[in-house]
């Protein structure tokens, strides 16, 4: 298992603690010099931060759902759409003969063009602001 990428790790830690859901995925964001969040030989969508998680057994998946949007509409409600923009959703996949459903929490800076350190700042601390609601209103 790879460690939690500092950047992420109080907004993983945050949706653990309330023992509603599991987090099993996440990235903290790469911001290149250019801005443009590339890594790699294959140009990979890396210029912003998530984390997914699934509801914790016997959690109905409604809940999960009326969290997030209260979670999303917390942060905007005090911090708008700048520097970061933070969406979330159901994500549907097919494995097999049956349809995985997770949950996706996606923080993205407002302006892709902003310099890489300004980028990675605005995640962060949307991160920690996040992770705040998260703890306080689970």
């Amino acid at each position: 298992m790879n460690p939690i990428e500092p950047g992420i790790l109080p907004l993983v830690e945050a949706l653990n603690a309330t023992g509603l859901v599991q987090t099993f995925s996440s990235c903290e964001g790469h911001f290149d010099a250019d801005g443009k969040g590339v890594s790699g030989r294959a140009f990979v969508d890396r210029g912003h931060a998530y984390v997914r998680f699934i509801p914790a057994p016997d959690m109905p998946t409604e809940h999960i759902e009326r969290l997030l949007g209260n979670w999303l509409l917390t942060y905007k409600k005090k911090h708008g759409l700048m520097p970061v923009r933070v969406v979330g959703y159901k994500l549907f996949t097919p494995v097999d003969d049956e349809i995985d459903v997770t949950f996706v929490l996606e923080l993205h800076p407002f302006n892709r063009f902003d310099p890489a350190p300004t980028q990675r700042a605005d995640i962060d601390r949307a991160a920690r602001q996040l992770a705040n609601y998260v703890g306080n209103n689970a």
